[in-house]
């Protein structure tokens, strides 16, 4: 930070004065330029203000690596008189012993090890004596309390960038700037101190990392560069299979991760049962240079691209038996996904590995959410890789389910036309049934839609396909079942598709199958049973992030409250899908649904004042999906005047 500016941390300092009082050895850590010296140097200037001699600051950035010289450097900073025949640590244990206080040893990166012997020889010679040091890892002596320093919260960031800037930041977003320093306090400080360096990194920030850079050795280096190819974080797993190659092998990149993480170039975070790895953008740049450096770029991005590949059919082949295992593995995992196809979309060579990859990851695009992205993937991937073969013919299969999810029954159509024609070692006939069946229900062709199923629901049990094959058809069967207003014998083949797919750990078809079944119990006039089945969609639903089936879900929550009187929370929710609708969410729906919300809105108009029945409107355009979903849940709108309770 500035010499006259400190922003934020008042917590930090709040801890480290707790720390201190409980323990005699604090160790600040921290990657390099999170501001771990001048988060010291403040506290120490306020003990000091409040006793006066009680602290002893001692810069050891470039002391020498050896125990004599650092004793001398420290007794120095202490004031420590020689005496000839007295050694200089009796005297300093004297001196310390005689006034106790803190001693701050600053910047013990390069010494660490000297100085770790020599806080554990005071500590244990003086009582009272306690020490506070920063650094990038720890000294690793018993005594020792590690205290991490991260970056700022984005607010105090934004608020020491504006504040050293002033009128320098030009045009610049303060907290775009900041974003990309990773809210460092060096590197912001650099940036306000250089215009060029709002856009790029400092020059002064690159000189810090080269510290931490020189302190690893060969294999952390090495490791170091190679993991900056990672988007976002990463496991052992990826970690082993990337960054290992030529003389360094899996087990070592597993020690240097150790390392690198110690060293705090690495951030360790919890996943559950295991551990993921994250570096901050700063160092993954940093980092990235020296892969630049060592000619290796390419290749550890095809390894990269390799990996998730690999992964990602693993994924395909997992999502059958335990859906929401795999999405929960793959989700800390997007942004490297996406990064593997892009890489695979901008070298005509490995187009057809980018197509492959899209459409290992069909689940992604269909089931959980991620529709926008996956179709832009879809469309792009299909453009780039025209030859026919088994990745395309897939990718055309795929893209015409989610042009049917679009609601563009001819694009739909159109593309399950040129998969007759596509070649693969993949038969996709029963496949082909059954999103024409899909069509036929979205125009209202009972008859023709039934067929269809028929034939596809022979086909997927003879292909042994139950998913995503045979189960999803009782989706399609419920649907042609309702629209011909048989509605007891739709409830009954949900009943028995929800238990099938319970039994094969399908939770997300179950999910879809539980919606339908509160549509039809609610055609019965069953509303208790039409809102425990819309409450377990969204349930349902909700664990693989499901925007369409999510929106649906309120749609039918509202269809079926305002049957049963609550107008508020059928006009909030009815406002919520609908503006998730307009930001892309979903734009078709069955006619059925369509319908009824029609007529549901329609009644709602009619019976609620003009003016609070846009104040709902405006409550539920405000709310998110998630926000729409808890409504729906807990029966309650909560408004800025408090909740109002269900009737």
């Amino acid at each position: 930070m500035g010499a006259d500016v400190f922003v934020g941390r008042q917590t930090e300092l709040a801890d480290i004065c707790g720390l201190l009082g409980r323990a005699r050895h604090v160790t600040l850590t921290g990657p390099a330029g999170a501001g771990k010296s001048r988060l010291a140097l403040r506290l120490a200037e306020t003990l000091e203000r409040d006793s006066p001699g009680y602290v002893h600051i001692v810069d050891l950035s470039e002391a020498p690596d050896d125990l004599r010289s650092l004793t001398r450097m420290i007794a120095d900073a202490v004031g420590v008189r020689g005496r000839p025949g007295i050694p200089v640590m009796t005297s300093l244990i004297a001196e310390l012993a005689a006034g106790r206080g803190l001693l701050v040893l600053d910047g013990c990166d390069r010494v660490a090890a000297a100085a770790g012997i020599l806080v554990d020889r005071l500590l244990w010679s003086v009582d009272g004596l306690r020490v506070l040091v920063t650094g990038r890892q720890r000294l690793g002596f018993p005594r020792e309390q590690a205290y991490p320093i991260g970056p700022l919260p984005v607010a105090d960031a934004v608020d020491l960038l504006v504040t050293l800037a002033g009128d320098g930041l030009g045009g610049a977003d303060p907290a775009e700037v900041c974003r990309r320093l990773d809210n460092l306090p060096l590197a912001i400080e650099l940036a306000a101190a250089d215009p060029a360096g709002l856009s790029a990194d400092p020059d002064g920030l690159h000189g810090s990392f080269a510290v931490s850079h020189e302190l690893c050795d060969h294999a952390e280096r090495l490791v170091w560069a190679r993991m900056s190819v990672f988007s976002e974080g990463f496991d052992a797993e990826a970690a082993q299979y990337v960054c290992a190659g030529g003389e360094l092998t899996g087990p070592q990149v597993l020690d240097a991760l150790l390392a690198l993480t110690d060293r705090s170039v690495l951030d360790q975070e919890k996943d559950g049962p295991g551990v993921r790895y994250r570096l901050l953008g700063t160092v993954r740049r940093f980092g990235a240079a020296r892969l630049d450096e060592l000619g290796e770029s390419l290749a550890t991005r095809h390894r990269h691209r390799d990996f998730f590949l690999g992964l990602s059919a693993r994924a395909a082949e997992g999502w059958r038996s335990d859906p929401l295992g795999w999405y929960r593995r793959l989700v800390p995992d997007l942004d490297n996904l996406y990064q593997a196809i892009e890489h695979c979309y901008a070298r005509p060579g490995d187009r057809r590995k980018g197509l492959e990859l899209v459409a290992h990851l069909w689940y992604l695009w269909v089931c959980c959410g991620r529709y926008a992205i996956g179709d832009d993937l879809l469309r792009r991937g299909l453009e780039g890789e025209t030859e026919p073969g088994p990745e395309r013919l897939k990718a055309l299969w795929l893209h015409a389910w989610m042009s049917i999810q679009r609601g563009d029954l001819d694009h739909a159509e159109h593309t399950l036309a040129a998969c007759t024609t596509a070649t693969g070692d993949w038969d996709a006939t029963a496949y082909l049934s059954h999103f024409r069946a899909h069509i036929a229900v979205a125009r209202g062709e009972v008859g023709e839609a039934m067929r269809l199923i028929k034939e596809a629901r022979s086909g997927h049990r003879s292909s042994g396909d139950i998913f995503p094959g045979f189960l999803p058809t009782y989706i399609v069967v419920a649907n042609v079942l309702m629209l011909a207003e048989r509605h007891e014998e739709a409830v009954s083949v949900l009943h028995e598709g929800r238990e099938l797919c319970g039994s094969c750990g399908d939770y997300w078809t179950r999910a879809r199958l539980d919606l339908l079944l509160a549509q039809a119990e609610h055609l019965l006039g069953n509303v208790a049973a039409a809102t425990a089945s819309a409450r377990e969609a969204l349930r349902g639903a909700r664990l693989f992030d499901d925007g369409i089936s999510l929106t649906e879900g309120i749609e039918t929550f509202a269809v079926i409250a305002e049957n049963d009187g609550d107008d508020a929370l059928a006009t909030v929710l009815l406002a919520a899908a609908a503006a998730g609708r307009r930001a892309g969410t979903l734009v078709s729906r069955s006619p059925l649904l369509a319908d009824l919300l029609e007529r549901s809105e329609a009644r709602l108009r009619g019976r609620t004042d003009e003016k609070e029945y846009e104040r709902l409107v405006e409550l539920g355009q405000a709310a998110c999906l998630g926000t729409a979903v808890e409504y729906a849940l807990q029966g309650v709108v909560e408004s800025p005047g408090g909740p109002e309770p269900e009737d």
